[in-house]
C-alpha cells in the first residue's frame, strides 16, 4: 500500500526538538492503530485514517478514548488507585491523631485523583448505540457531569487543611472513606485493560474478584480499629471498647501485629463466626452486625460469580477453541503447509472476531419478516451505495438482499483475475483491496464503501481489464448475475433499460483510462469500472 500523509507532520510543520515533542505528544492523543478497540469499533484502514484526519481536524486538543496516552494513563492509574485504596484506612486507622504524618500523603492522593478527573473531560467516549465516537468537548463534559463527576469529586475535597488548622473539626477526616467508591473507577480501567492487553479471560475475572475481596476486607479490618478510637474521641470515657478491654489487644505493641488482630476480627464478622474478643460496646454490636450482613450479601455476590465464571468454559469462545483444535488435527492429517496452516487459522480466527457464525444463526431462526429487516440493515450501505439499486422496484430490491453473501478475503487474496468472464458485483464493507492492471502494474487502491462490477449484472459477456486482490483483511459483499437477473424475471423491460442507463454515464469510463494520467497508486471510492466494455458516450 502507498505510504500515507502524514497528518502530524502537516499540522505541526516544523522540525525543532519542540515541534517534534508536539508531534510526539499529539500522536499519542489521537486513535492507536494497534489498539484491539480500534479495529473493533473502525474495522478498517480507511476508517480509522478518516477518525484521526476527523480528531485533528475538528477537537485536536481531545484525547481519543482509543489512545496510546489512555492505554498509559489507565493503566497507571489502575495501579495507583488500588495502591490508594490499601492505605487511605491505614493512616486513618493507625495515625488517627498524628494528622501531621498522613495529611500531606492525603493530600497527594487528592491531587492525582483530580488530575483524573480532569482527564475525563478531555477525554472522548464511544457511543454504542449510535457507533460513533463522540470529541465534542460540550456533549462530553455534559455526559460526565451527569455521570460519576459528583461521585468522583466527594473523594477528592480538600479537607485536610481545615483539620490541620482546627483540630477540633478532626472529623472532617471521616470523609476520606468516600474513597472506596474510587473501586468503580478501578473496575472501569481494568475492563478496558483487558480488551487492550488480551488478558486471559479466566484469569481477568479471577483477580477482579480477588482485588474486590482483598479491598474489602482490608477497609473492614481498619474500621475495626478506626471506628472505637472515633467513638472515644466523641465520648470521653468509653471502656466498654473491644480495644481497651481486651486482654488479648494490649499485648500487641506494634502496628503490624493490632492490624493481624483486626483482620481476624474482620473476617469472623464478615463470616458470621462468633467471636472470641470482647463485642460489649454499641458502636462494636452494630459495626459487626452490619459486617456480618454485608459478609452474607458478599457471599451470595461471590457464588452468582463463580457460578458464571463456570459457565463461561462452555461459552462460544471455546466452541471456537474446540474448532480450531479440530483444524489444527485437520491441517496436520493433511500434512498442509505451514504458510497455509497461518493462512487458514488468521482466517477462522477473522471469521469468529466478525461474529459471522452468531449473525447467521440469529437470522436463520427468526421470523421472515425480523429476517427481511435484519438483511436490510446489514446491507443498507450497499443498497444506498450502489446507483444501480436506486431504480429498482423495493419487491426486487427485498429478494435481492437475500441473494447477497458476505464473504472473507485474506491478505493477497484474488477477488477477481483479468482477462475473466465478470459474473458478479463487489462491494468492499470493509478493509482495502488493490488493482492491478494485466501486466502486474498497481493502479489504484479501493477502501470502504467501493465497489466495482456493476456491469457485469447487466451484460453477458463482459471481461475484467484489471486484478482485484486484497491487501488486508476484507469483508466484501457479493451478488451474483445469475440471482440479480433472477430478480428482474417479473420486470422484463426493465434489464433493457438498466442496461441503457448504464451505458449513458460518462462517468463508466474504464479505469485503465483515467490510470494513464497517474504516476502513482491511489485511493478511490464509489463506482470503479474494470470491465472490458467500451462506454458511449453522450452528445
Amino acid at each position: 500500500m502507498p505510504p500515507k500523509e502524514d497528518l502530524l507532520l502537516k499540522i505541526i510543520p516544523e522540525s525543532s526538538p519542540w515541534s517534534r515533542l508536539r508531534r510526539w505528544f499529539l500522536s499519542t492523543r489521537i486513535a492507536s492503530r494497534k489498539h484491539p478497540l480500534t479495529l473493533y469499533c473502525l474495522k478498517s484502514t480507511q476508517a480509522i485514517d478518516y477518525e484521526i484526519s476527523r480528531h485533528l481536524k475538528s477537537h485536536p486538543y481531545m484525547i481519543h478514548p482509543f489512545s496510546s496516552f489512555r492505554i498509559c494513563w489507565e493503566s497507571v492509574m489502575t495501579l495507583f488507585i488500588v495502591a490508594a485504596l490499601l492505605a487511605t484506612p491505614v493512616f486513618l486507622a493507625f495515625y488517627f491523631d498524628e494528622y501531621e504524618k498522613w495529611y500531606i500523603f492525603n493530600l497527594a492522593i487528592d491531587a492525582v485523583f483530580m488530575c483524573d478527573i480532569v482527564i475525563w473531560f478531555f477525554t472522548g467516549y464511544y457511543d454504542s448505540n449510535t457507533h460513533l465516537i463522540v470529541l465534542d468537548p460540550r456533549i462530553v463534559a455534559s455526559k460526565y457531569l451527569r455521570g460519576f463527576f459528583v461521585v468522583d469529586m466527594l473523594s477528592v475535597l480538600p479537607l485536610e487543611f481545615l483539620i490541620v488548622l482546627f483540630e477540633s473539626m478532626w472529623y472532617l477526616a471521616s470523609l476520606n472513606l468516600l474513597k472506596i467508591l474510587w473501586i468503580r473507577t478501578v473496575i472501569t480501567y481494568s475492563r478496558r485493560l483487558y480488551y487492550v492487553y488480551r488478558v486471559n479471560f479466566h484469569l481477568y475475572k479471577v483477580a477482579k474478584i480477588s482485588v474486590i475481596i482483598v479491598v474489602c476486607v482490608h477497609w473492614a479490618a481498619c474500621l475495626e480499629y478506626y471506628l472505637p478510637l472515633a467513638v472515644a474521641k466523641i465520648v470521653e470515657q468509653n471502656d466498654a471498647s473491644w480495644i481497651i478491654r481486651s486482654s488479648y489487644m494490649m499485648k500487641r505493641r506494634t502496628k503490624f501485629a493490632i492490624y493481624l488482630t483486626c483482620v481476624n476480627r474482620a473476617v469472623i464478622a464478615l463470616i458470621g463466626s462468633t467471636h472470641y474478643l470482647h463485642v460489649s460496646a454499641p458502636e462494636d454490636i452494630i459495626y459487626n452486625l452490619i459486617l456480618s450482613v454485608l459478609g452474607m450479601l458478599g457471599f451470595i455476590y461471590l457464588l452468582a460469580r463463580l457460578s458464571q465464571l463456570m459457565m463461561t468454559f462452555h461459552s462460544t469462545r471455546k466452541r471456537h477453541l474446540k474448532l480450531i483444535q479440530q483444524l489444527q488435527q485437520y491441517m496436520r492429517y493433511k500434512e498442509l503447509p505451514y504458510s497455509l496452516q497461518q493462512r487458514l487459522l488468521a482466517y477462522y480466527n477473522y471469521r469468529n472476531k466478525k461474529g459471522f457464525e452468531r449473525d447467521k444463526i440469529i437470522i436463520n431462526h427468526v421470523s421472515p419478516y425480523l429476517r427481511e429487516k435484519l438483511l436490510l440493515h446489514k446491507y443498507r450501505r450497499l443498497m444506498n451505495t450502489v446507483e444501480l439499486f436506486g431504480y429498482l422496484p423495493q419487491t426486487v430490491v427485498t429478494q435481492l438482499i437475500g441473494a447477497v453473501r458476505s464473504e472473507i478475503f485474506m491478505p493477497n487474496d484474488a477477488l477477481v483475475k483479468a482477462s475473466t468472464r465478470g459474473d458478479a458485483l463487489y462491494f468492499v464493507a470493509s478493509g482495502t483491496v488493490a488493482v492491478y492492471n494485466n501486466v502486474g502494474k498497481e493502479i489504484c487502491h479501493l477502501e470502504d464503501g467501493a465497489y466495482f462490477g456493476e456491469l457485469a449484472l447487466l451484460m453477458e459477456d463482459e471481461r475484467w481489464i484489471a486484478s482485484v486482490v486484497a491487501a488486508e483483511n476484507c469483508e466484501v459483499y457479493v451478488l451474483s448475475r445469475g440471482d440479480f437477473q433472477y430478480a428482474l424475471t417479473p420486470y422484463p423491460d426493465l434489464l433493457a433499460h438498466l442496461q441503457k442507463v448504464a451505458l449513458a454515464r460518462p462517468e463508466q469510463t474504464p479505469l485503465l483510462e483515467k490510470a494513464h494520467e497517474l504516476d502513482s497508486p491511489t485511493i478511490m471510492s464509489g463506482n470503479v469500472n474494470i470491465s472490458s466494455i467500451k462506454v458511449k458516450r453522450r452528445d
